[in-house]
């Protein structure tokens, strides 16, 4: 009886802690893990998406526009909206390029929570062990936020650029030992400097930490991809067995949803903290070098310091930020509207104010809602 007892009180203690904390969330989400709870057909909600969606789809568009795949919009944990181009569907899987990056943040965050890694303390990168190498001070935070200081262009226009040499050249059987061959630039912490090298170089340090290949294989799918219902998802390992986390994840549109479903919930997925809350809040603090253009392996709307100016566009909620990725890949998680926004794209254009715009007027539908 004293074990029963016992247990009972445990099974209390538990899940009052669990329900509680998810109360503080203030968090009613209907969890997609097996499927999606929708907005209902007649819903004024889900017409007045579909409008702001049409002109990603239809008619004479701007390039930024011109060939949008899909589009997803999630509202109070439900889907509320979402059109696909021709030859598209909900199950199509579709390429991350560099979004992968934030679901790095988050493979990070679980080894964090485990123990396994220090977010800072010198990251354990072995060309940058020989004594009076400056690099080896660099700590993951640091490769996280891009602030490393490493001098690694991210050109796609030149070959020889490292990221290029990374990705399509030499360097592509070992992206990691790829990147960390780049040289040191600046004091680490001090200047921002966009790079897939950086990523590379975590995901490395990752891959060593768990044993290989097949673990973090299995590590990605069990404790990240498996909790939250994203069984679309693919990442693409290169032959030394490290996860291309700059640049490679597949899934489907619904599925990258569902990503952008757990951070816009602090890494909370029904009724557990899957990846430290601490952790997550942290991917959307700009860093001091970036001007509030990036947190940690995501892109934000922050302000600059020193101008007061909104990183993207006024026109965006401050609170909004972004998994992003070449040619319009976009993951949009905004608090303050309890929304997610898909977008997933093959238009390179530099105009990138199509977008901006057509986020804000969702994301306008949804405030008056």
């Amino acid at each position: 009886m004293r074990a029963i007892a016992a247990f009972l009180l445990w099974m209390a203690i538990s899940f009052g802690a669990a329900a509680e904390e998810y109360s503080a969330q203030g968090d009613k989400t209907p969890f997609p893990t097996e499927a999606w709870a929708e907005v209902a057909p007649d819903d004024r909600l889900r017409a007045a998406l579909g409008a702001v969606l049409a002109r990603a789809f239809e008619g004479t568009r701007p390039p930024a526009l011109s060939n949008t795949k899909a589009m997803v919009v999630i509202v109070g944990g439900r889907l509320a909206a979402e059109r696909y181009a021709v030859g598209i569907t909900k199950d199509t899987r579709l390429q991350s390029w560099s979004m992968a990056k934030s679901f790095l943040h988050a493979a990070l965050g679980l080894a964090i929570g485990d123990g396994l890694i220090d977010p800072d303390a010198p990251a354990a990168v072995p060309e940058w062990q020989s004594p009076g190498d400056p690099r080896a001070k660099i700590t993951p935070r640091e490769l996280g936020q891009m602030t490393d200081g490493l001098a690694f262009r991210e050109d796609y226009a030149d070959t020889n650029s490292e990221v290029m040499q990374m990705l399509f050249g030499a360097g592509r059987g070992d992206v990691g030992a790829s990147a960390a061959a780049a040289r040191p630039l600046h004091a680490p912490g001090t200047v921002w400097s966009y790079s897939g090298g950086s990523a590379n170089i975590l995901s490395r340090v990752l891959r060593d930490r768990l044993g290989g290949r097949e673990a973090y294989r299995a590590f990605l799918h069990e404790r990240l991809f498996k909790p939250i219902g994203m069984m679309s998802a693919v990442a693409e390992f290169d032959a030394a067995g490290t996860w291309i986390a700059s640049s490679y994840v597949h899934a489907t549109a619904r599925d990258f949803a569902k990503f952008g479903l757990l951070y816009l919930n602090r890494g909370f997925w029904e009724m557990r903290q899957l990846i430290p809350r601490d952790w997550v809040e942290g991917a959307a603090k700009p860093s001091a070098a970036s001007k509030g253009f990036y947190g940690t392996l995501f892109w934000l709307n922050g302000r600059d310091p020193s101008t007061g100016r909104f990183a993207i566009s006024e026109k965006l909620p401050e609170d909004i930020y972004f998994a992003r990725g070449f040619g319009g890949q976009l993951i949009a998680i905004a608090p303050s509207h309890d929304a997610v926004i898909v977008m997933l794209s093959a238009a390179y254009s530099e105009d990138n104010q199509p977008i901006v715009d057509l986020f804000a007027d969702l994301l306008s539908v949804i405030e008056r809602r």
